[in-house]
């Protein structure tokens, strides 16, 4: 013998546990048939009589069951704050999502150089400015590297252009996914706007 019980959600066995009082007999089909609907991932809840039925998942905390119907609703104050809060949480993912792709720009250089980009840069446009001021990091790299001075230069005034240029891709994209983003209005706007930013790749042009 079977039996379930609405306020464990939970099934029994005659012989096997303790049988609390309120449960309900079902007979093996059912009790197959439920546990086989469950596995497909159908949500096991009890109807209004306490009997176990198999229902679609519920779509989120949001949402109720409506135990005459079988399916789940949701009001649409509660439908409209739970979008708000699926826009706010792309928001944050979109923002993590820019420093990802301005991170991958980076692969392959140690944290102290990055580290000293900014630096590399000052010091570079202060002498191309004038020529007498002085540039330590610059001087030190130059001389270890053994690259001329002027040589050196160039090439970290190109690459924090480059790099400069770069970043303003990244930024101009990612205000211009918040603007999307803040324009929705609809659930399935959302959907596709988050797999356009997961597929979110840096293109220079």
């Amino acid at each position: 013998m079977y039996f379930y019980d609405k306020a464990t959600n939970g099934f029994y066995i005659e012989g096997l546990h303790e049988i609390p009082a309120d449960a309900t007999e079902i007979d093996e089909e059912s009790y197959r048939n439920l546990l086989e609907g469950q596995a497909t991932g159908k949500q096991i809840i009890a109807n209004k009589q306490g009997n176990p039925v198999l229902v679609d998942p519920q779509p989120s905390a949001a949402h109720e069951l409506n135990l005459e119907t079988l399916q789940w609703t949701i009001s649409k104050e509660k439908q409209l704050a739970l979008f708000n809060k699926e826009k706010e949480a792309l928001l944050n993912r979109l923002a993590d999502k820019a420093d990802e792709i301005k991170t991958n720009l980076l692969v392959g250089y140690p944290q102290t150089e990055i580290e000293s980009f900014y630096r590399q840069e000052k010091e570079a446009l202060a002498w191309q400015a004038d020529n007498k001021v002085d540039t330590p990091m610059l001087k030190q790299i130059a001389r270890v590297r053994g690259v001329p001075f002027e040589v050196l230069v160039g090439k970290v005034i190109e690459k924090a252009s480059q790099f400069a240029v770069a970043i303003g891709v990244i930024i101009g994209q990612r205000q211009a996914f918040e603007d999307k983003l803040l324009g929705l209005s609809s659930q399935k706007e959302l959907d596709e706007l988050k797999k356009e930013i997961e597929e979110w790749k840096f293109q220079a042009n």
